[in-house]
């Protein structure tokens, strides 16, 4: 069985899957549901120095498996989670995230006091709030680490315009970042009664959950380019695979949120489990080994293929005959053909442009580039 402990500031954690600050951690109880649940660390939700209010309904179901979300900051006051949440929390015997926002204000006020209590292990600050210019995030980062000997973990935007640029100038002042935090807004309602999901202003929400991974994982993978310290990778993952990629690309661990609103606490082991089977099957004896195995592959890659390259069927006997590249091909290049183990795929190769869209529909994963 694959070792799945890894350390991260100090940090032991008994896996690398832990909860994003959110609804799934508002509370001392949810967090401990979290640790009995398989998580390997705890994330608390974010605090402020007022308390949010939030507008109900606010987390909706949308398109590709995402979800949208009004959710802000904790409705609890900050006081009660310094007297008695993270102390419960603590009690599970796993590190302890806090979560803090937004501007340098608040965290220089919040760093303080939340390291008094003894209870927690780092503290992560979000900057999602604070716009797309670098400065407030500086300053941010500045306070907190000022106010606090504990590690500092900035919480990234996707929306900011440079991410590269940000993680250079907060360097100095942080530990470890955690990428990313949810898109948006975004829009999403019911045609029928033409009524918003969320009770927001105009409906609007941030999007989370499988439809924004991709870009997520572009985020890690840009970020660990300019960044040495550890990364908290973060968005869409609902799988081991998808954590692993994450680890591929750069991530030190994984934290999730919106498969727990969907699926409930069970997520974290679930995922936890799916990580330690896929390293079993691909002979890797610790989560360890594959972090930055894709980020350590593009440094390494030089070229890029404009000629047009067909795929090829690289195992006919393990070809399922389920057709899916066939009705998957716009440019009808693949003709279903039966041979002495069933139809498989045959390419006219005087048709295929070589997308390669019909390698990653092919469910038993038979189909491949040359």
């Amino acid at each position: 069985m694959a070792d799945l402990k890894v350390e991260i500031l100090g940090m032991k954690f008994k896996n690398p899957v832990m909860p994003a600050a959110g609804p799934n951690v508002w509370d001392g109880d949810r967090m401990i549901l979290a640790a009995k649940n398989g998580a390997g660390g705890i994330v608390a939700k974010t605090v402020s120095v007022i308390p949010a209010k939030v507008p109900h309904p606010n987390i909706a179901k949308t398109v590709a498996g995402g979800l949208l979300n009004a959710e802000l900051w904790s409705e609890e006051p900050w006081e009660k989670f310094v007297a008695t949440e993270y102390k419960k929390a603590k009690s599970t015997g796993l590190p302890l995230i806090a979560s803090v926002g937004y501007g340098k204000d608040d965290l220089a006020k919040l760093g303080p006091e939340i390291a008094k209590t003894g209870y927690v292990d780092a503290i992560e600050f979000s900057i999602h709030y604070l716009g797309k210019d670098i400065t407030p995030v500086v300053e941010s980062a500045k306070a907190l680490k000022q106010g606090t000997n504990l590690p500092v973990i900035a919480k990234i935007s996707p929306n900011v315009p440079d991410i590269a640029e940000l993680v250079k100038a907060i360097d100095p002042y942080i530990d470890a970042l955690v990428a990313v935090n949810s898109l948006g807004p975004a829009l999403d309602f019911d045609p029928e009664d033409v009524t918003p999901f969320l009770d927001s202003e105009n409906g609007f929400g941030w999007m989370s959950g499988k439809a924004i991974m991709p870009l997520a994982l572009r985020c890690v993978y840009e970020i660990r380019q300019v960044f040495n310290k550890p990364i908290f990778g973060v968005g869409g993952i609902e799988t081991g695979e998808d954590a692993i990629k994450f680890m591929m690309a750069g991530a030190s661990a994984v934290q999730i949120c919106s498969i727990v609103i969907k699926e409930g606490h069970k997520a974290y082991g679930r995922i936890a489990q799916e990580m330690s089977d896929w390293l079993d099957k691909h002979g890797y004896d610790s989560v360890n080994d594959v972090k930055d195995l894709y980020f350590n592959k593009m440094q390494k890659k030089k070229t890029i293929r404009y000629n047009v390259v067909v795929p090829e069927l690289i195992d006919e006997k393990k070809c399922i005959s389920c057709g899916k590249c066939e009705k998957s091909c716009m440019h009808g290049a693949i003709t279903m053909t039966q041979s002495e183990n069933g139809k498989i795929p045959v390419y006219d190769e005087a048709i295929c442009l070589g997308c390669g869209y019909c390698t990653t529909v092919c469910p038993v994963k038979v189909l491949k580039i040359k």
